[in-house]
């Protein structure tokens, strides 16, 4: 025997139609408009010659050059410079065995600071300063973001610093900047 459910009352008819209309609305909301044989009409096509259809969409990536970044890639070549020079001393026959010696320190003194200027330079970065450049010194530092800081934003870059580089904080120079400056 077949059994069957009755529903009464017109509050389920109700939310039956308002379910059915919601999801109606949903379909035709989501629904990527279609040409006459499934093709997307806001889409150019390319035939690859293959039978396949590639859907390409243009897209235009441009680096606005700032102060920063320009003195960044300075900093980049000059630095390319010094280290081919000690390089050539290092391991040119020519050099006697001091001068070989000293470049070899000097270069892997470089290669330190370069990459310890650049792990805080990421750090910060992280912390949402893009453009942020560190100067490592001998036993100062300094560090510019483009920026303008509130002394609690200063201390935190200050005791990042302190701490990954054991500089004392009296040795650490922050310098906040406007982007327009």
């Amino acid at each position: 025997m077949a059994k069957f459910v009755v529903v009464r009352g017109k509050k389920v008819l109700w939310n039956l139609i308002i379910v059915v209309l919601v999801i109606f609305a949903l379909v035709y909301i989501f629904k990527v408009d279609e040409g006459p044989e499934g093709e997307n009409k806001d889409m150019p096509d390319l035939d690859d010659g293959m039978g396949q259809v590639v859907v390409v969409e243009p897209v235009t990536v441009r680096s606005i050059p700032t102060k920063y970044s320009e003195y960044k890639l300075e900093r980049e070549r000059m630095r390319s410079r010094q280290i081919e020079l000690l390089q050539n001393l290092a391991y040119d026959g020519h050099t006697d065995g001091e001068r070989k010696e000293q470049a070899q320190t000097d270069l892997q003194l470089l290669i330190e600071k370069i990459s310890r200027e650049t792990e805080i330079e990421n750090l910060l970065k992280a912390q949402g300063y893009l453009d942020a450049l560190v100067l490592l010194e001998q036993e100062a530092i300094t560090v510019v973001v483009p920026v303008a800081l509130v002394r609690d934003e200063a201390a935190r870059i200050g005791e990042l610093v302190h701490r990954l580089t054991g500089i004392r904080l009296e040795r650490i120079t922050i310098v906040d900047e406007t982007v327009g400056v």
